[in-house]
């Protein structure tokens, strides 16, 4: 009855609902503006000349190119010039972003927060009524923040602490030094010899003091030091960045420049403070006048230059814009649309795979299984485990070189296809569709083809869609889909919520209800200062109660700060899960920001931001690789919904060929565009950076030649507005470009939970020596061959030499394996003088023929690391090694009679040994049922389990219940049948296996009873359950596991129901 109710409940689906707020990003200008570009008498300098006359034009391209704005009296004098030209292009696609790209760019763009509501109406309001925002660009900020660092005086407000991202590595301290080049942020591996003195300084330095209260501390604990010296040295661990000023330039909270001017205040830089106070106040005005001149912005820059850091004009200034709209509303009813849509493309579509943690879970297994470990020594670039591809080390030779990533190789290429990649191809390969622009599929259609309805519990809980508005010439509403990000949805609105309250207490309502979701976890937002200039993408407020802190400041009390070195790593399942020791609590990770992590990033940043995506992905769709080398592909749309624009992909010298030595031939362009069908409005994309450019205009064909030299092949899209109306107009009926970022919430996300014993337990126990390499008390080898051949060896060769040898070590114990080759491990426990001296001898004796003949393929020394935490810790891992032996004999044993008893005997005594097991554990009826229902439940899930195999497994256990009982009451009577061969060779073998392992089980017991172990009576069994099962079974063990757990599973369920 449990059982279906818990189907029940795991197949109902609730509505994702959407926020009742959205935020557009539109350009400054209509689309109506690029229109002139188009004519055939087309003056591309008088269309420039008007933009650059409009309100508040040079203003924007002084905060985007200083140098551009300097250089137009070039273009104004000599338009036909080499340098005139120049100038020309630049403008021109400067103009092109102002009127077509809704992507935030100063004040070329801007955002709005919008209702969700019973219809849609957008309608922009004049440019004059925009609130701006303009602070000081991060790198100015962090350049002087670097320079104190550096040179700040020894006063006793200046306090210094230790370098965040420090930690040891036997002898050694290793960290991450900041420093500036090429005008950009970069980080450096650095390390020192640790010793008594580093220590020392160290810790005195943990509560933050100034530098004489360093050297006083440092002096009093050795006296004998000469005070100079000890200056010198605590000089030179600030210089080499291991112990750091502390000068906080939050990346969240409030402004960065307001914050960074109160530490220059607390730490009595008053000079370089006033100095940034009045730049601040100046800026306050020049946004509150809007006056559209540059002379206050060259103002503040002389002023600036009075301190001592070199200012860059082009990174000195940086400007949001928060529109101004008449109206600003979303038809709920269309985003419930679009929410069924999502659905339908996730549930045809495949799952996306997370190599990179795949390849970080196998490494971790293979060296820390079922531990928890410091997150900073596990990503340590030399003794952890890579996550990512910058070591942190200098190269002179290859410094500065942007080199492409290694070609994969068509055997790894990822060639996965979906359902509605089938289905994509079928619809353009139809002899009807040939010559069509558009493809419509249909979701009624398709619902049919659905081959996982229950897509929306692998959506992450919180996630939002960036979509576009058009209409048809019938007025009928069209939506682009440019993807979905999350989780959360937050990415994409993190760094504009200073612009307006409202929009920040909305982000936050929606981020609680992801927390409120999960609320045995915490959600902790990543802060920390990338590589390169983008602090202004990544400075935000405080969206959440707690933050993870690396190489960065936060405003956040200490209380909720989390550094890395509180984090600790484990692998549950298959996912990475992080726990912290102070807060006692698994903390997932977040990133409410549009950073690209991926690139060029410090593996600890990396790490934590990929752990965001194991638990769900947002919604997305690609299109099937397939038509990646098409010449042209046609729209493909799902009902009102475009999931693709129209491409084309031209080769480039067809392109050359219409503007060759700067003559344009207009029939030669003609005839390209018949033959691609290819419209004269066209976007080309570099990565996220699209422009919008008019074939006709030769200018901008030139503008797109320069763009992509070196490429054999343009990959061109179609320009959406120039065949739909975009729904967002001002009052005069002119379009925007525009996106929307629509965030929704997902009930029926998995909620994030641990299932791990006591991990603090685990974080805290004593030390044991774990690893224990060939010379130690553990003798390890492994064995390749067949698994048919190495039962053989196992049954027939080694057990008898083990027994005939047994005073030789005292304990012994096997396992299966496949990595991916299949072995068997054989460990041996003793005095290492023994074991190497004379039982690797005789071992090398049986074996060495075998290796020579073809037998085993090869037999290789290892090293057997302990899994403590999965066994309990310290206290059981002896006694746990102990029923592995008593476990080992018994299966050896087994093995060697299957010959005369058939398979069946595998089956049979790996069900008598888990009812004897549970017995001696102390398992009443009620617990039996409970826990070997867990662990069928969670083979069911692996396997993925259908009615099929349910019918199936009742079938099986229908077969086999009359030997089945027969078996367990027999035992139970401890009185085997005289006509049955097997019972009596299981009651034999079981027999001898309890009078073995029962002292051992009542020690854990006593364990249990006084609390002793890191781990749970069921997490215990669960582990030995699984070693029993992987010895007993020579392959398809978690297959034959399920089939065990299930057939047990039914008959405790019976004989419950009978009592």
């Amino acid at each position: 009855m449990n059982n279906n109710n818990s189907k029940q409940s795991k197949t109902a689906i609730k509505p994702i609902q959407c926020a009742p707020f959205f935020v557009i990003r539109t350009p400054r200008l209509a689309t109506e503006h690029l229109s002139a570009f188009g004519a055939s008498d087309a003056d591309n300098n008088a269309i420039l000349r008007d933009w650059l006359e409009m309100p508040g034009v040079t203003e924007a391209l002084y905060l985007a190119s200083p140098s551009l704005l300097e250089r137009i009296e070039q273009w104004r004098n000599k338009p036909d010039s080499k340098q005139g030209k120049k100038v020309a292009q630049a403008l021109i696609k400067y103009m092109v972003r102002m009127c077509s790209r809704a992507t935030p760019f100063g004040l070329f763009s801007g955002i709005h927060q919008g209702q969700v509501s019973d219809n849609t109406s957008i309608i922009s309001g004049p440019y004059s009524t925009d609130k701006r925002n303009t602070r000081l660009d991060m790198f100015y900020l962090c350049a002087l923040k670097e320079h104190f660092v550096k040179h700040a005086s020894r006063s006793e407000s200046l306090t210094y602490k230790p370098n965040s991202s420090h930690y040891f590595v036997a002898e050694q301290c290793r960290y991450i030094e900041s420093y500036i080049s090429d005008d950009n942020m970069q980080y450096r591996l650095s390390a020192v010899d640790s010793d008594e003195y580093f220590k020392f300084a160290l810790s005195i330095a943990k509560t933050g003091k100034s530098f004489n209260a360093l050297v006083e501390a440092f002096h009093s604990q050795y006296p004998e030091a000469d005070k100079e010296d000890i200056e010198s040295y605590i000089q030179d661990l600030i210089d080499e960045g291991v112990i750091q000023a502390d000068i906080p330039l939050p990346l969240t909270g409030e402004s960065p420049d307001l914050a960074l001017l109160k530490s220059l205040h607390a730490i009595n830089e008053l000079h370089t403070a006033d100095h940034l106070a009045t730049a601040l106040t100046q800026i306050a005005q020049l946004d509150s006048q809007r006056s559209g001149e540059i002379s206050p912005y060259k103002q503040i820059l002389a002023h600036l230059e009075q301190l001592p850091i070199k200012v860059q004009e082009n990174k000195l200034f940086q400007s949001d814009v928060y529109r101004d709209f008449a109206q600003c509303q979303l038809s709920e009813m269309e985003m419930s649309r679009l929410r069924k849509q999502l659905e339908l493309i996730a549930g045809l579509s495949a799952a996306p795979k997370t190599s990179m943690l795949n390849s970080f879970i196998n490494q971790f297994n293979a060296r820390f299984e079922g531990q928890f470990v410091p997150l900073d020594m596990i990503l340590d670039d030399e003794s952890g485990i890579g996550i990512s591809d910058e070591t942190g080390y200098e190269s002179p030779l290859i410094a500065g070189l942007w080199l492409g990533k290694k070609a994969k190789s068509q055997v790894n290429a990822s060639t996965d296809t979906c359902e509605l990649d089938t289905i994509i191809d079928e619809a353009i390969s139809l002899p009807e569709n040939r010559a069509r622009d558009c493809i419509v599929l249909k979701s009624k259609e398709l619902k049919a083809k659905v081959t996982n309805p229950e897509v929306v519990h692998k959506f992450p809980s919180s996630f939002a869609a960036m979509i576009s508005l058009y209409e048809d010439e019938k007025q009928n509403p069209i939506v682009k889909l440019s993807g979905c990000t999350g989780p959360s949805s937050a990415n994409l609105l993190g760094r504009f919520c200073h612009l307006d309250e409202t929009l920040k207490n909305n982000v936050r309502s929606e981020l609680q209800k992801e927390q409120a979701h999960s609320s045995e976890v915490i959600f902790a937002e990543v802060v920390h200062m990338p590589e390169g200039r983008p602090g202004n993408v990544v400075a935000r407020p405080h969206l959440r109660e707690y933050e993870i802190v690396f190489m960065a400041d936060s405003s956040l009390d200490d209380e909720y700060q989390i550094p890395l070195s509180d984090l600790y790593v484990w692998v549950e399942g298959l996912q990475v899960k992080l726990w912290s020791k102070r807060l006692n609590k698994q903390v997932v990770p977040r990133l409410s920001c549009a950073h690209n992590y991926s690139a060029r990033s410090l593996s600890a940043y990396k790490f934590l931001c990929m752990l965001q995506h194991q638990s769900g992905r947002a919604p997305n769709f690609r299109m099937p690789s397939s038509t990646a080398r098409s010449a042209f592909v046609p729209r493909i749309m799902l009902d009102n919904l475009i999931l693709n624009e129209k491409t084309w992909r031209i080769p480039r010298e067809a392109l050359e060929a219409v503007y060759r030595k700067g003559q344009f031939d207009s029939a030669k362009l003609e005839e390209l565009m018949s033959k691609y069908q290819l419209d004269a409005q066209v976007c080309y994309a570099i990565v996220d950076n699209v422009l919008q450019l008019n074939l006709r205009n030769a200018e901008m064909l030139s503008i797109l030649l320069a763009e992509t030299k070196g490429q054999s092949h343009i990959e061109l899209k179609e320009v959406l507005s120039s065949h739909y109306q975009s729904r967002v107009v001002d009052a005069q009926g002119h379009h925007y470009n525009n996106e929307l970022i629509v965030p929704f919430f997902n009930e029926n996300a998995a909620i994030h939970r641990h299932s791990s014993d006591n991990p603090i337990a685990n974080i805290t126990a004593t030390p044991i020596k774990r690893r224990f390499s060939a010379g130690s008390q553990w003798l390890s080898l492994k064995i390749y061959s067949g698994n048919s051949v190495l039962e053989q060896l196992l049954s027939e060769r080694l057990q008898p030499l083990i027994e005939a040898h047994h005073e030789l070590f005292e304990k012994w114990f096997f396992i299966r394996y496949g990595d991916p080759d299949w072995h068997l491990r054989l460990r041996f426990y003793g005095d290492p003088e023994v074991l190497c001296g004379q039982l690797l001898p005789l071992l090398n004796q049986l074996l060495d023929p075998m290796i020579e003949s073809g037998e085993l393929h090869k037999v290789e020394l290892m090293t057997y690391e302990r899994e403590v935490e999965r066994y309990g810790g310290p206290e059981s891992m002896a006694l746990v090694e102990s029923l592995f032996m008593y476990d080992s004999v018994l299966i050896a044993k087994t093995c060697a009679l299957l010959d005369e008893y058939d398979e069946q005997l595998r089956w049979r005594m790996a069900l008598l040994y888990t009812d004897r097991l549970l017995s001696l554990f102390e398992y009443d009826d009620e617990a039996r049922l409970a826990l070997i229902s867990r662990l069928r439940d969670g083979f069911g899930r692996e396997f993925n389990e259908s009615n099929t195999l349910r019918k199936q497994l009742g079938n099986r256990y229908r077969d086999y219940q009359e030997t089945l009982n027969g078996d367990f009451a027999q035992f139970n009577q401890q009185t085997p049948s005289a006509n049955d061969e097997v019972q009596n060779a299981l009651f034999t073998l079981l027999s001898q296996w309890q009078v073995q392992a029962a002292p051992v089980v009542a020690k854990l017991n006593a364990l249990l009873a006084d609390d002793a172990l890191n781990c749970s009576r069921d997490s215990l069994l669960s582990s030995l359950l699984h070693m029993h099962n992987n010895r007993m079974f020579k392959a398809y063990g978690r297959e034959q596991e399920l089939v065990i757990h299930d057939l047990l599973r039914r008959k405790y369920f019976s004989a419950n129901k009978q009592q």
